[in-house]
């Protein structure tokens, strides 16, 4: 089991390399990051007018199969889609927003076509934006684990834009270094493959090093502008993976110890550029951030759509208003990197409203949001 796996770093040392590692980072790359202290309330949002959309979207109809749920776990309801899966060239992607009056942490199994060869953890949005996760073994059988107690989950545990990858067919194996190496314990190597234009990760790390690279993506497989996604931890915590132009991949989070003795990159993915992306219009002060990331768009590849780029600034937080042609038919709870590697929360309306909030505080949100690695089910 990953998320509660014991720590293989002293707490003290955790702290020293996550201070450490910080100022590293922050001498030689960008200044990303940089929290900002101010908190705002966090509104709910609201309808407004709707965008034209500057290119059409893929429009490929997915099938989606529906979850049978178990041990007491219902639908959430309120406009939120029921849970179901779907599998895209050997890419598996989850939707729907379950909650359970129970204490059975395993709220359904998998069908055969769309389980992994490897147990993989993937994070999820729990309610009142508390972190989460999903462990999936290859027998099928899903776990919700929670970051700060089991109520969360039970309330609210959203599935929107959870994803892995089935094998690791036509994955390319990547190189470890600076001392990290394999998970191991069943779960897969590290790899990642690109799939019309969008790069999956798989498997899982650790290390007891105190460097922060584990390894540099192949020629091909690389970004062409700086990117920021989200990533599983041990303990059931939440971190970041920055990748460069030229590959170097770092790993970051509030608790480096975490880092250190698991990060899963199951469910990692983003965009090798902006090509067929169409751009988002900004709206209430809101700015692309530039800085070496891509601006704010959206594309539509197999009937999922993703987003990409990086935003800050904003007087409240709507950042945008999705095309029509790339809205959800149902709410959308999921996770965004904000500022300092902390999590932000999204919330996407079927009329394209998309809010951002940072969780420790909407000025980490407003500081510095990513969307890269923000996918879902319209």
């Amino acid at each position: 089991m990953f998320a509660l796996q014991d720590q293989e770093i002293s707490r003290a040392g955790a702290r020293d390399l996550t201070r450490h590692g910080a100022l590293a980072r922050r001498l030689r790359r960008t200044a990303a990051g940089a929290v900002c202290a101010a908190a705002v309330a966090l509104p709910l949002a609201g309808a407004a007018t709707a965008q034209a959309a500057t290119s059409a979207p893929h429009t490929l109809t997915t099938t989606w199969t529906n979850l049978t749920l178990l041990n007491g776990w219902t639908n959430y309801g309120s406009g939120t889609a029921g849970p179901a899966v779907t599998n895209t060239n050997g890419i598996v992607h989850l939707k729907g927003t379950i909650m359970t009056g129970g204490t059975n942490t395993v709220p359904f199994i998998l069908p055969a076509g769309d389980r992994p060869a490897n147990e993989v953890v993937v994070p999820v949005d729990l309610n009142a934006a508390v972190n989460g996760q999903l462990d999936i073994k290859p027998s099928g059988v899903v776990t919700v684990f929670s970051q700060q107690g089991w109520t969360y989950a039970q309330q609210t545990t959203s599935l929107e834009g959870a994803s892995f990858a089935v094998s690791g067919s036509s994955f390319t194996p990547l190189a470890l270094q600076g001392g990290w190496t394999n998970k191991g314990s069943g779960f897969a190597s590290p790899a990642a493959r690109n799939i019309n234009g969008i790069v999956h990760l798989r498997g899982a790390i650790k290390t007891v090093s105190g460097s922060d690279e584990p390894f540099i993506l192949p020629a091909g497989l690389r970004p062409n502008h700086e990117v920021y996604i989200p990533v599983a931890l041990c303990n059931v915590d939440y971190g970041r993976l920055q990748i460069l132009p030229d590959g170097e991949v770092f790993v970051d989070a509030g608790n480096m110890g975490n880092a250190q003795c698991g990060t899963s990159l199951d469910g990692a993915w983003f965009a090798a550029s902006a090509t067929n992306f169409t751009q988002l219009t900004l709206q209430n002060g809101w700015q692309n951030y530039q800085n070496g990331t891509t601006t704010a768009a959206v594309r539509k590849i197999s009937g999922i759509v993703y987003l990409e780029g990086a935003i800050s600034s904003g007087t409240n937080p709507q950042p945008f208003i999705l095309p029509v042609g790339y809205r959800p038919s149902h709410w959308i709870y999921t996770s965004v990197d904000t500022s300092g590697a902390s999590r932000g929360h999204v919330l996407i309306a079927p009329d394209g409203t998309v809010n951002v909030f940072g969780v420790g505080g909407q000025g980490n949100a407003t500081s510095f949001t990513s969307l890269d690695g923000v996918s879902f089910a319209p």
